[in-house]
Order: structure tokens, then C-alpha cells, then sequence
């Protein structure tokens, strides 16, 4: 029933009951009815957990929850391909230069050109640091021919090798008619075969045009350029491998939104790695420091350098679980480390397989028990107000909306409360500003604190105009260290006392 409603009924049963002496009732010259009082009414409730403020904070994410309800926050940090198998299976560039010289056997002017062809045979070595490679898949790669000589014209090359194959298994031959001095083809997609580690043999036949030369002395010079050689699987022997530099990480243990000082006492660093490669791997940690502001930087460790094993497998395993205490500042807390990985370390000179997918993965998890200092954290929440129900604006005198809050969080909530309209997407009123809303409970125990707000007449209009209350609370534990706990919750209460006096029309 309507607000108005009740208040016409109540004041037309009052004024039957004040004139129960007269024998008639004239109801067709009553125009209004004097309304006078006071009404209590309940407009919204809220309850928000310790959860929900996380969720509001989106780190709850990294929180988690256990059975009693006490949180502990997570972090993850990831390096994938710490050392990538493409670092390791390329070759170096190539340079490769033959010259030959011979005396002209013919130093008059031929009267009549005629056509030759010269035959050569060559065996290439490939330089890479780390591997020696007996089958390969090419991934990329490059050859090219620049040939120079004062014979004669070049018409012809043909370019055999019993090394490389094609798609089909074929060895590759290669016939270059041409009108220049360069050639060159592609080896990506070929197949790479050898009985002698990281030597290629070719052989190339060059056809020429003979006018006659009369130059005493005749030459021919090749020069082989190989370039972008890169392996997308091998098989072969692997020397003890390093990554390319040492690795330097540095990362935030906590996101922008959490601020405050944490003393942690039994925080666990877990280490786990994914090693791919196939060969036994190892990490060698010789940094990893904590720095943040106000605290000096200190060791995770003791001693250093960490030597850690790494065994070959598919999925992440843990290879490292230690307890850390310590003093961190959760605005600024940072990690660097410093480390290097090292594919066979012991050397090893067993015939691997390997590809460019192969990786040496890491990933640090941190779970720190959630208890800290807070100071200058802010958490917004929104109540829909049910103040619908009150429509007769010119009847009414004043609004108090009475607040109570209960809480068993142990933090001190301050803040600013604004009235809200939805429909015009627009703030119509400030209710309290940067005052002391909400005590601690600091032993377990919930505090109760009751906001009385009274809304004069020229602000009537905008409260009955808005349909919620927007809450920016700010928050502090008066610089004591907390533990927080899921089920610690805030709960709210809001009723509105109405005080009408008017004259309503029936």
C-alpha cells in the first residue's frame, strides 16, 4: 500500500472515531484531511564480505581462500623460453671464397668461340658454437654463388649435392641457366644429411662461352655466402650450452591497488620448470633480491649462488620450495634476480634429438599469508535505496535516514556518501564527508556504529529523486598489523523517519 494511502486511512479513521457523538456524517463537504506525524521506514540493507571488497579490489584473482575462511595472497610469475632451441640450432653465417688461376694454353685470338664446361667439387664446413649436426631439418637458410672469371661468358650452372635433400628424398640438383654472374637458392624446407658433422659437399658444373682471351694468365673465383642458416630439427651432439646473457628479471610482488606494510612469516617460494630439451639442464641463481621503499634490500636467499638441477620433462615440476619471513611494503615491493641456465652441464656426448620448440621454462609461485597494515585504501560499494514508495513531497517536512552499520572487519571506515539518480545519471546530494563512518574490530567481536542524517526541506526533493547510495569508503587499521579473513564482513541498515504535516486530498 502507497504511503499516501496509509496516511489518508489513518487520519480519516481518526477523524471518524473523534465525531462517533453525531447521528449524520456530511462526507460530500469534506475536501481534505489534516495529516500530522511521523513514519519509520525500512529502505535498504547491505551486506559485503571481506571477499567482496576483494573482488572490488580485482585481486581476488591471487587470493585464496582457505576452510576457515583465512586468505593468503598468490603471485605468479612466468619466463617462457629462458633458453629457446632456435638460439641453439643455427649455424653462422658463411663466407666461403675459392680462387683459381691457370695459364692461357691459348693467348692469341681464337678466330671461332666454342663452348666449355668446368667441373668443381668443394666440401663447406659449417661453424656453430654448441652443436655438430649430422641430420637437420633446414628451417631458413641462403646460398648464394657470385662467380667471377675472365674465361668467358657464363651461360650455365649446375649445383649437385648428395647432402641436401629435397621434399621427395631427392639429392638436390640445381640447373641455373643464366645471363649474370650471382646465383643462389633457398634451403628452407630442405633436408640436411651428412656423414661428417657440419660439412656440406657440393659440386657445381660451369658452362661458359669461349671468344679467346689474350690474357696470360686466366682465373675464376666463387664466392659462397650462406646466411640465415637456421634448424628446425636436429640431430647430432649438443656441447654445454648457456643462454645467450645472463637473465635479469624484476618484478612488483603485489598490484598497484594494495597498499601497505607486511611483515610475512611463513610465506613459501615455490620454483618449477619445464625443460624440454631432452638433456639435463641446470639454473644458477646468483641474485634475487627484495627491495622496496623504506626497507632495505635483503637477500631471499642465504647463501648464494642457488644451484638448481633440471631434469628433462614435458610439464611444469617443482624443483624448489623454501619458507621466506621478512618486511615488505606492498606499495613498492619489488624482486630482481639474476640467474643463468645451462643446457648439459656435465657435457654429455650422447646423439640427442632436438628441435626449435624446445624450451627451458620457469615459473615462481608466491603465497604470502594475507595480513597487513593498511592505510589510504578506498573501496566503493553502491545500496539501491526503496524510496519509491514515498510520493507526497508537499506533505513532508523533513527525512532522516538512520544508518547502522555492524562490522566485525578490523578496519576503521571512513568516507563520503553521495545520493545518486540512475535515470539522470547524475549525484544529488552529499550526505557525509571524510568523517569517522566505521569502527575496527579488532578482536573479533563486532562494533556497531549508528549514522543519523537529517534531510531539511530545500534537499527533499533530491533525495526522493535518487535510488541509491554510492559509498567511497577509506580505509586503515590505525597503523597495526591485521589478518584478514573472508567471513569478516560489513553489514548495513538504512531506515528513513518521515515527518509529514499537510492537508491531503481524498
Amino acid at each position: 500500500m502507497k504511503f499516501s494511502k496509509l496516511v489518508l486511512l489513518s487520519c480519516l479513521v481518526a477523524s471518524l472515531l473523534g465525531s462517533c457523538r453525531k447521528a449524520h456524517y456530511d462526507l460530500d463537504n469534506v475536501h481534505g484531511v489534516n495529516a500530522q506525524g511521523e513514519l519509520l521506514l525500512p529502505i535498504a540493507r547491505k551486506s559485503v564480505t571481506m571477499m567482496d571488497m576483494m573482488q572490488r579490489f580485482q585481486i581476488d584473482s591471487l587470493i585464496d581462500c582457505n576452510a576457515d575462511g583465512t586468505l593468503s595472497y598468490n603471485y605468479s610469475y612466468e619466463h617462457f623460453g629462458a633458453v629457446k632451441g632456435e638460439e641453439l640450432l643455427r649455424f653462422n653465417d658463411l663466407n666461403y671464397e675459392e680462387h683459381f688461376a691457370f695459364e692461357n694454353p691459348f693467348p692469341l685470338v681464337l678466330p671461332q668461340a666454342f663452348d666449355t664446361m668446368l667441373h668443381f667439387n668443394h666440401k663447406i664446413l659449417f661453424e656453430a658454437d654448441h652443436i655438430s649436426v649430422l641430420e637437420a631439418m633446414m628451417r631458413s637458410g641462403r646460398f648464394d654463388f657470385d662467380i667471377q672469371t675472365n674465361i668467358g661468358l657464363l651461360r650455365r650452372v649446375v649445383i649437385r649435392s648428395s647432402d641436401i635433400k629435397d621434399g621427395a628424398g631427392n639429392d638436390l640438383e640445381l640447373d641455373f641457366q643464366i645471363n649474370a654472374d650471382s646465383i643462389g637458392f633457398d634451403l628452407g624446407g630442405m633436408r640436411y644429411e651428412t656423414d661428417s658433422a657440419n660439412t656440406l659437399n657440393l659440386s657445381y658444373d660451369l658452362y661458359f662461352r669461349i671468344q679467346g682471351s689474350t690474357n696470360d694468365e686466366l682465373f675464376f673465383d666463387i664466392d659462397i655466402k650462406g646466411r640465415d642458416l637456421a634448424i628446425q630439427e636436429m640431430r647430432g651432439f649438443v656441447e654445454s650450452y648457456g643462454s645467450e646473457s645472463r637473465i635479469d628479471t624484476a618484478f612488483n610482488l603485489f598490484p598497484d591497488n594494495i597498499i601497505g606494510s607486511l611483515e610475512i612469516n611463513g610465506a613459501r617460494l615455490h620454483l618449477s620448470e619445464r625443460n624440454t630439451f631432452g638433456l639435463a639442464a641446470r639454473l644458477e641463481l646468483d641474485t634475487a633480491l627484495v627491495s622496496g621503499e623504506g626497507i632495505a634490500p635483503y637477500s631471499l636467499f642465504d647463501p648464494m649462488p642457488v644451484v638448481v638441477d633440471l631434469p628433462s620433462q614435458l610439464t611444469f615440476a617443482e624443483v624448489f620450495n623454501q619458507s621466506l619471513n621478512g618486511q615488505l611494503n606492498a606499495s613498492s615491493s619489488r624482486v630482481y634476480s639474476v640467474s643463468n641456465f645451462i643446457v648439459n652441464p656435465s657435457g654429455f656426448s650422447d646423439m640427442v634429438t632436438v628441435a626449435d620448440t624446445c624450451n627451458i621454462d620457469v615459473r615462481v609461485d608466491v603465497n604470502i599469508p594475507f595480513a597487513f597494515a593498511v592505510e589510504d585504501v578506498r573501496y566503493l560499494d553502491t545500496v539501491h535505496l526503496g524510496l519509491s514508495e514515498i510520493n507526497m513531497p508537499d506533505m513532508i517536512e523533513s527525512i532522516t535516514l538512520e544508518m547502522t552499520f555492524n562490522s566485525t572487519l578490523p578496519l576503521n571506515l571512513g568516507g563520503r556518501f553521495y545520493m545518486y539518480d540512475s535515470e539522470s545519471d547524475k549525484i544529488t546530494d552529499t550526505l557525509v564527508a571524510n568523517d569517522e563512518i566505521i569502527r575496527a574490530s579488532f578482536d573479533g567481536q563486532p562494533t556497531t556504529t549508528e549514522v543519523s542524517i537529517e534531510i531539511t526541506e530545500n534537499r527533499i526533493e533530491k533525495v526522493l529523486h535518487s535510488d541509491r547510495i554510492i559509498m567511497l569508503y577509506e580505509l586503515d587499521t590505525d597503523a597495526r598489523d591485521v589478518v584478514l579473513n573472508a567471513n569478516q564482513k560489513l553489514e548495513l541498515y538504512v531506515k528513513t523517519k518521515v515527518k509529514y504535516d499537510g492537508v491531503a486530498e481524498i
